[in-house]
């Protein structure tokens, strides 16, 4: 009887070594997948932007809408950075991509289940009963069965028990699994950007769309003031038989046309202004007026310098389409793994008492520990099918990328562009404004001195008037340009970075079989 003895001890040995042996091995071996290679050719310096000099920092963007030195434009975006409906939801999807990535990342550890119960049995006829310790249907390790007495008419049981097992992630298919997660949540917080960007350039355009409304409403009431100086001027020298009916008809004319304007003026700062509380997260309601404006406001006077690499860093498109290729590529990782075996690790135990009411009661106790292994054999082409159908959606993946990287390099250089296009613009306005008011000035002066009429120094006045709002509009103009500069430089938001590649976006002095990433770009 030693013999037996000896070999049933040394068998739980032998499987504990190796059970031990694999929970030793290193998920190192993940299974290679390779960033596809993007056609796209990154310039050496934007065409429109000043190009940043080696080695000095990109300029800082973050909070970009401070450097305009207006606290009231201040305090309206950073209330709508923490209360806008759509950074709220942008928000929860983060959280709930959060909560994902903590359920993939679960897979790593074993699953330990409990289990107790107490009963009440009575049998007819001496048929055994078996208690079995239960692994999931899924995992092949075999876990002995306890026979406990052959009958009992009438007894009591009660026992419990503990399951334990353990997928050993060799290949890495379960790390593939939480790496693709884990770049959608990612992903999900780039959207958090892109909305805190969006709110950001919503509200300051907005705003300077209400400013600029405000300051046209006040040229209007003076240029309705000029109107009517004029319009009784005209029937002053109509009464004096001095012109005919059709020039008091024309002053009219111009007086009429000059008050309808007012209405939908104010009607379209109303909604400038609604639309702010909105996107503060108010009620339209809540905000009917803006207070005034700051002296120290200003817009500002140099453009940023940029390299097309510092776009690609800061825009929260680029880098979400960035986490849709390494999502994608861990999905095809996992999707490769499928190919090889997995290995698994469970323990099981089970304690209890049986008491017979013909009879004294017993214990029983089992534990045992065992290792298995699955491997597919025969799927009919199902997980190489699905492998070619992850390496084409990872090479669509990776042609998005490509287009947000060309899209972002256009939308960079049409703003650049189209601000100094607008400026100068202004420049030419404001100096056609500065001729009209002084040619107003020197009319009404020669009126006080009577060697001009009325009428002349009003109609310069008018026109004066008439060039400062074409003035004021181009102004709202390049405040609105400067705005959609920033939006294109897509703001200062950080984002956590990590060791996975991108796809290489070629730079024309390196142009190689697998180029290196651009200066900037590697770290997303």
């Amino acid at each position: 009887m030693s013999t037996p003895s000896k070999s049933s001890s040394v068998l739980p040995l032998r499987l504990l070594v190796a059970a031990m042996s694999v929970a030793l091995l290193p998920a190192c071996t993940t299974v290679r997948v390779d960033m596809p290679e993007l056609q796209t050719t990154l310039p050496g310096q934007m065409d429109a932007a000043a190009p940043r000099a080696p080695g000095t920092p990109m300029a800082d963007l973050a909070n970009w809408w401070q450097t305009l030195d207006d606290p009231v434009l201040t305090g309206f975006i950073d209330e709508g950075l923490k209360n806008n409906t759509d950074v709220r939801v942008a928000l929860a999807r983060v959280k709930e991509a959060r909560a994902y990535l903590g359920v993939a990342e679960s897979t790593y550890y074993p699953t330990v289940e409990a289990s107790a119960g107490a009963g009440r049995s009575r049998q007819n006829t001496p048929v055994p009963i078996q208690n079995q310790i239960t692994m999931p249907a899924n995992l092949p390790i075999p876990m002995p069965q306890v026979d406990t007495q052959p009958s009992m008419s009438l007894g009591n049981t009660h026992g419990f028990g503990l399951n334990a097992v353990w997928e050993v992630d060799i290949f890495g298919a379960r790390h593939s699994d939480a790496e693709m997660v884990r770049q959608l949540m990612f992903g999900a917080q780039e959207q958090q950007h892109g909305a805190q960007l969006l709110v950001a350039s919503d509200i300051a355009s907005r705003y300077f769309e209400a400013r600029g409304a405000e300051r046209r409403l006040i040229l209007l009431q003076q240029g309705v003031t000029v109107a009517r100086r004029l319009h009784q001027y005209a029937e002053g020298r109509f009464k004096a038989g001095q012109t005919t009916a059709s020039e008091v008809d024309r002053a009219a004319l111009q007086v009429d046309y000059t008050e309808s304007q007012i209405e939908p003026l104010k009607a379209l700062l109303q909604s400038h202004i609604r639309r702010i509380a909105v996107l503060m997260g108010r009620a339209p309601q809540t905000l009917t007026a803006l207070p005034p404006q700051p002296a120290s406001f200003h817009l500002p006077t140099a453009l940023p310098e940029v390299m097309p690499s510092d776009v690609l860093e800061r825009r929260p498109d680029v880098r979400g389409a960035a986490r849709k290729v390494r999502s994608q590529a861990a999905k095809l990782g996992s999707a490769k793994a499928e190919l090889f075996p997995k290995f698994y690790i469970g323990f099981g135990g089970l304690a209890g008492r049986m008491h017979p009411d013909s009879m004294e009661g017993n214990n029983f106790s089992v534990q045992s520990l065992g290792i298995g292994m699955r491997l597919p054999l025969l799927e009919g082409g199902r997980i190489r099918a699905n492998i070619a159908a992850n390496q084409a959606q990872l090479e669509g993946v990776a042609a998005q990328y490509e287009q947000a990287v060309l899209t972002a390099l256009e939308d960079v250089e049409n703003a650049f562009t189209a601000k100094r296009a607008f400026d100068a613009r202004y420049d030419k306005l404001s100096n056609s404004a500065r001729l009209a008011r002084k040619v107003a000035e020197h009319k009404q002066a020669l009126f006080v001195s009577g060697t001009e009429l009325l009428q002349p120094a009003l109609e310069a006045e008018a026109t004066a008037l008439q060039r400062e709002d074409e003035t004021i509009q181009g102004d709202i103009s390049r405040a609105l340009y400067t705005v959609l500069l920033y939006k294109a430089l897509g703001g200062g938001w950080s984002t956590q970075r990590d060791n996975w590649p991108l796809p290489a976006v070629t730079s024309p002095k390196v142009a190689t079989a697998s180029p290196p990433l651009p200066a900037g770009l590697d770290g997303l």
